[in-house]
């Protein structure tokens, strides 16, 4: 069987290919490329998938080996050397934000990535419904209701249904909710639509105590009854008496939600409830979000901590999925939208609009978004296709997301300064500084008593973020030159340290114990010039300038650390008395 309606030139994107149709699935040989492979990938990807093809078959010629990390990233995997297949898990979504209204107060939300502060008028359904036809037309089989609450807008949401129905328009349809507003009537007229229809129902927690405090009182205190998490109950229980598959997504959320007693109430309680999947994501963190950043809690973190109750089942590039136990429940656990980079992000954004009738392509840029006027669905699809190109271009394996993967490297070179903190905002300001990543951490020093730790030479430490779970064990040299210019020479490669306590043990078997405890923030920028960061340390409360180059800014002072920073930091606290 060939797919008629697939069209790839080669080459594509500086990437040259041949390519054979079978039934539901494609054969594509690369043959050369000029560069990363993985942008043309993904465009070929969406252009199979859209034609119906379910499955890629890759040959990777030999020449082009070093590429294989990029068909990982994609979530090919490997069968034989040279050969690379996955399954194709892309559909053409829609996300319809019917409202920005919420009854709902959860302190972290971010509203679909929608501007959170500019208020909505819905246009008319008439307007409304000329677009909904014309997603018709491009295929698009996946529909969701969101806001907002969209049950607050219910009365325009059926008659979208209605509309749906009307014209023979039956994509899978979705409604993400918060479940307060379902009643029998919603129940009745959803049972009654011709197509799939689902539930997505966000819980955040099954503790009464915690779905209180994140969906009303940490940011209304005195908003919510007592009882809200059994009337939400109440409502799944009507979803499971209809017949109507749901899902219960929890977002992560550091100390609210995530200790082994909150995750096990989850899970008991989707195990019995009629839940098809629990869904675990990432809180996002933007630039805009930033105060959130103590919340956050890693998928890799969550994974260690259900490793004993989850059984693997299958994954694509975005997510994971498990079984729970010995019974049916499905476990998603799902990166944020933007955390697998925004050269992926075709494969994983939906095309969103608003029922004021913009199109927003980009989750992070919501003031880039295009009128939806009459027929120009098409043209407003492309030229947001042509923007998320262009982020594409710019971040690559990355976002503007400020949580990234960390990396590993043998050495590196910094200059190192200390500065006072009511400086930091005017060298940030001064330098025309774009913040691009945070992170807060704990290292632990480690020392036998000799003068290993005032020189540097081979120091132990472990590194915890204050997101995961596990410990990263580094050992390292310092040296400090000139103008306060730090060399760090890492001896290895590192391992993770799950059992804290055990390797504790194990080095006071050879005499080395906890020497010193730091405690760190730091904000990453970029500049024109090169990149920066500013670090703060709680238990000195010392601010520190880190510069690939030496620093000069005229209005700031800036003073050159002549010592390795963690015996700065040492002398600080033996002369202050600090603990």
């Amino acid at each position: 069987m060939s797919h008629a309606s697939i069209t790839l030139a080669s080459p594509l994107q500086g990437v040259e290919f041949s390519a054979v149709s079978y039934p539901d699935e494609y054969h594509i040989s690369i043959l050369q490329s000029r560069g990363d492979i993985l942008p043309a990938l993904v465009k070929i990807e969406r252009i199979l998938a859209e034609a119906g093809v379910t499955r890629i078959v890759l040959d990777l010629s030999a020449h082009l080996h070093e590429q294989q990390p990029r068909l990982v990233k994609l979530n090919y995997s490997q069968s034989i050397p040279r050969l690379y297949s996955k399954e194709i898990t892309y559909r053409k979504s829609v996300r319809f934000s019917i409202t920005e209204k919420c009854n709902y107060h959860c302190f972290f939300c971010h509203e679909e990535g929608m501007e959170m502060e500019v208020g909505r008028s819905c246009r008319d359904l008439s307007d409304i419904f000329e677009v909904i036809r014309q997603f018709a037309e491009q295929g698009y089989d996946d529909f969701t209701f969101t806001g907002g609450e969209p049950l607050l807008q219910w009365r325009s949401l059926s008659a979208c249904l209605d509309y749906m129905e009307q014209i023979g328009y039956q994509p899978e349809i979705t409604i993400v909710t918060n479940g307060e507003r379902i009643t029998p009537k919603v129940i009745e007229r959803l049972v009654d639509y011709p197509g799939k229809v689902r539930f997505n129902l966000s819980v955040h927690s099954l503790r009464d105590d915690e779905y209180l405090s994140i969906v009303h009182r940490k940011k209304k205190p005195d908003f919510g009854s007592d009882n809200l998490l059994t009337k939400i109950k109440q409502k799944i229980e009507l979803i499971r008496q209809a017949g109507i598959p749901f899902k219960l997504n929890f977002v992560l959320l550091k100390g609210v939600n995530t200790s082994l007693k909150s995750l096990e109430a989850i899970l008991e309680y989707s195990a019995t409830c009629g839940a098809s999947t629990v869904k675990f994501l990432e809180l996002l963190i933007t630039e805009g979000l930033k105060d959130f950043y103590p919340y956050f809690y890693s998928l890799q973190a969550l994974e260690k901590d259900l490793s004993e109750v989850l059984t693997f089942s299958w994954q694509d590039h975005r997510r994971r999925v498990f079984k729970y136990k010995n019974t049916d429940l499905d476990v998603e656990i799902q990166h944020c939208t933007c955390a697998r980079g925004c050269n992926t992000c075709s494969l994983n954004r939906d095309a969103n609009f608003t029922a004021e009738l913009n199109y927003f392509p980009c989750f992070l840029h919501p003031e880039h978004n295009f009128a939806l006027d009459g027929g120009n669905l098409i043209s407003c699809l492309e030229q947001g296709e042509k923007f998320v190109d262009n982020m594409a271009s710019h971040y690559q394996d990355y976002s503007p997301i400020l949580i990234k993967e960390a990396y590993t490297t043998r050495s590196e070179r910094a200059y190192y300064y200390q500065i006072l903190p009511q400086e930091q905002a005017a060298i940030v300001a001064l330098s025309k500084a774009r913040l691009h990543r945070i992170r807060e951490f704990k290292e632990f020093y480690y020392s036998d008593g000799s003068s290993e730790f005032e020189c540097f030479d081979k120091v132990q430490k472990l590194s915890l973020n204050s997101y995961d779970n596990s410990y990263f064990e580094i050992q390292q040299t310092i040296s400090v030159a000139e103008q306060g210019m730090h060399e760090t020479q890492f001896l290895t490669d590192g391992i993770n340290i799950t059992d804290a306590q055990r390797y504790n043990h194990a080095l006071e078997q050879e005499n080395k114990l906890n020497h010193l405890t730091l405690d760190w923030k730091i904000e990453y920028y970029r500049t024109d010039k090169g990149e920066l960061s500013i670090s703060q340390n709680a238990q000195t409360g010392i601010v520190l300038l880190r510069a690939e180059k030496p620093f000069e800014l005229l209005n700031v002072k800036v003073k050159p650390v002549t010592v390795p920073v963690p015996l700065l930091i040492q002398q600080v606290i033996d002369k202050a008395g600090v603990l």
